[in-house]
């Protein structure tokens, strides 16, 4: 039997990880959009508070989504039926390799407007 309660907890975590996996890749957006209008124009002192500030937003929002979604899959488990004709499938660590890629594409992004600038 289902406990609803357990269920609506798993779908508030859910919930709460789309929101933070969709700020994510907004962040990464943002990034990205900033280091094609502007990134060869700015400083080294700007370029440092526009990658620490990057770096600290992905970072927290990035690992944040991993987190929430680890906890989703774990209580989903916990909540599914024996014999559920839908089996759960982890990709955590999929996601988790999937942030990283994309933190690193946005700085080699950076890095190669500012190089072509030069």
């Amino acid at each position: 039997m289902i406990d609803y309660g357990l269920a609506e907890y798993a779908t508030s975590v859910q919930g709460n990880f789309l929101s933070a996996i969709t700020i994510y890749f907004s962040i990464a957006a943002a990034y990205v959009t900033a280091a094609f209008v502007g990134g060869s124009r700015l400083t080294r002192l700007q370029l440092t508070i526009v990658n620490i500030g990057f770096t600290i937003a992905a970072g927290t929002m990035g690992a944040l989504s991993v987190l929430l979604f680890s906890r989703f899959f774990e209580l989903a488990g916990r909540n599914q039926e024996t014999g559920a004709e839908t089996p759960l499938v982890d990709f955590t660590i999929p996601l988790g390799v999937l942030v990283i890629i994309v933190f690193l594409g946005c700085v080699v992004f950076m890095w190669s407007v500012r190089r072509d600038s030069k």
